[in-house]
């Protein structure tokens, strides 16, 4: 048991520090400025709507990048710390205003806020099992936050990731 969760530790690891990669060489769109909203899903929110998704987002890459050490620690206080401030969110749930959150269910697709909610209780659950102090149930639910990340970006942010577009179609003569 205990060797799973060294082994799907490492592979989280592997998988953030790619992910880091990819960010590294695929910078954003010159008019985007550096960890801002992808253009698709987001467009039609207005410019403070965007920043204060860029600054949700930036805050949510910092807390999983704390989280993995945590994990690999077994720092079970960091981790449901970490897991708390995931789940209430960071800067969208304590700086938007009724009416911006209003515009925000308004505007975005529902499938956008179906994962936002789901991404949530993941978090909920991670909670929970580092209260538990779980190892498997910790790296299940850093997988599934980590998963859902990759899944939210490879279909709402991919002008952000181009990583994630698909393939152009090849060229036939």
């Amino acid at each position: 048991m205990k060797l799973r969760s060294v082994v799907a530790a490492t592979l989280l690891v592997a998988a953030v520090a790619t992910a880091q990669g990819s960010h590294e060489h695929h910078p954003p769109a010159p008019q985007e400025p550096m960890g801002s909203a992808p253009v698709g899903a987001l467009a039609a929110l207005p410019p403070e709507l965007r920043e204060l998704f860029r600054l949700e987002m930036a805050a949510l890459q910092g807390a999983m990048l704390e989280l993995l050490p945590a994990v690999i620690a077994g720092d079970w206080g960091t981790i449901g710390r970490i897991a708390g401030e995931i789940r209430s969110g960071f800067v969208l749930s304590r700086r938007l205003t009724e009416a911006q959150r209003e515009e925000l269910h308004r505007v975005l697709p529902p499938s956008f806020l179906e994962r936002d909610g789901d991404f949530h209780r993941l978090a909920d659950g991670l909670e929970a099992a580092a209260r538990g102090r779980s190892p498997e149930l910790t790296s299940f639910y850093v997988y599934r936050l980590v998963e859902g990340c990759v899944g939210c970006h490879s279909r709402f942010a991919q002008e952000r990731f181009p990583a994630f577009a698909p393939p152009a179609p090849a060229h036939a003569h």
